[in-house]
């Protein structure tokens, strides 16, 4: 896994990696090579940077915090994907909140049609990773507005819920496929006549498929890498984010604080919150099987028992 940074990102993920405990070794044209956690991280002169190592988890929570900082993944950059050649009546899928440590995990489906689509680019609808969160709000009121109440799905799992159903079946991409195929599902029950829907590849399409029924079973399913290029497909993310985002909100409300974005810089905050509440509230706060959760509580991974309170 390769990103680039400049020389002000250089200094942030030095100073990121030395608050994670890493430890620094200098080598031929490179600034440093840092390991910890069983990630190691190469920083070249060039500004190039290396992601290698075991921990796929730490792996991927170095990355997030590089894309927090303005980052750029070369291999996302440089890879150009060809159109998505669909058009007419058709569902898209995406989801939100997968990489956030605290808060809930949010699924979207949006149902257009060839009228609907040529709406939704007036309103300037495209992926959420690419719009600011105001504008995401905006967008999201319009697509609301604009389409059918029959014609778009939002499902969302609080952490609660979400670490319960974790601890069950032990895989991200298992509950993703339940959510994919449920919003397909809501969707097509309304009577829609839909042949199409299409989702974000997030691992073998086979999650999705085995848990579609009855009519989702009928459906063409087409996963495929970036598919926010597709207009149903980035209206879904900037719901499934608008949503991610007020839920969030309102659980920083409950407790009366502001939980952080992302899964970097949430070191600090997490342990103050345990220190205040308890190991246990992360449980209705975070997703927990995240590895920083043992660094936030010094080695312990809280768990669901048998009289745990759902929300």
């Amino acid at each position: 896994m390769t990103l680039h940074v400049t020389e002000e990102q250089k200094n942030k993920l030095r100073t990121y990696l030395e608050k994670r405990g890493f430890s620094f070794v200098t080598k031929p044209y490179q600034e440093f090579l840092a390991r910890g956690d069983n990630v190691a991280v190469s920083l070249y002169t060039s500004g190039k940077v290396v992601l290698g190592g075991s921990n796929k988890a730490g792996i991927q929570e170095v990355k997030d915090f590089l894309l927090s900082i303005g980052s750029v993944d070369v291999a996302e950059k440089e890879k150009e994907y060809p159109p998505i050649t669909v058009a007419g009546t058709r569902i898209g899928t995406d989801e939100a909140g997968k990489g956030d440590y605290f808060g809930p995990l949010v699924i979207a489906g949006v149902l257009i049609t060839e009228d609907t689509e040529h709406e939704l680019a007036k309103l300037g609808v495209r992926d959420s990773k690419t719009l600011g969160e105001k504008t995401i709000t905006n967008v999201s009121f319009e697509i609301r507005r604009m389409l059918s109440r029959d014609d778009y799905e939002v499902i969302w799992l609080s952490p609660t819920k979400y670490n319960i159903v974790y601890q069950k079946l032990g895989n991200l991409n298992r509950i993703l496929g339940w959510g994919h195929a449920k919003a397909i599902e809501n969707l097509l029950s309304t009577g829609k006549d839909c042949k199409v829907a299409i989702a974000d590849q997030f691992g073998d399409q086979r999650y999705i498929e085995n848990a579609l029924m009855g009519k989702g079973n009928e459906i063409k399913l087409l996963q495929v890498p970036k598919a926010e290029r597709d207009l149903a497909v980035a209206a879904a993310s900037i719901l499934a984010r608008d949503t991610f985002v007020c839920k969030l909100r309102a659980l920083g409300e409950q407790y009366s604080t502001v939980f952080p974005k992302g899964s970097s810089n949430v070191v600090e905050f997490g342990k103050q919150f345990v220190k205040e509440n308890g190991v246990d509230a992360l449980l209705h706060v975070a997703k927990v099987h995240f590895s920083i959760t043992r660094e936030i509580t010094g080695g312990l991974v809280p768990q669901v028992k048998n009289d745990f309170k759902t929300d």
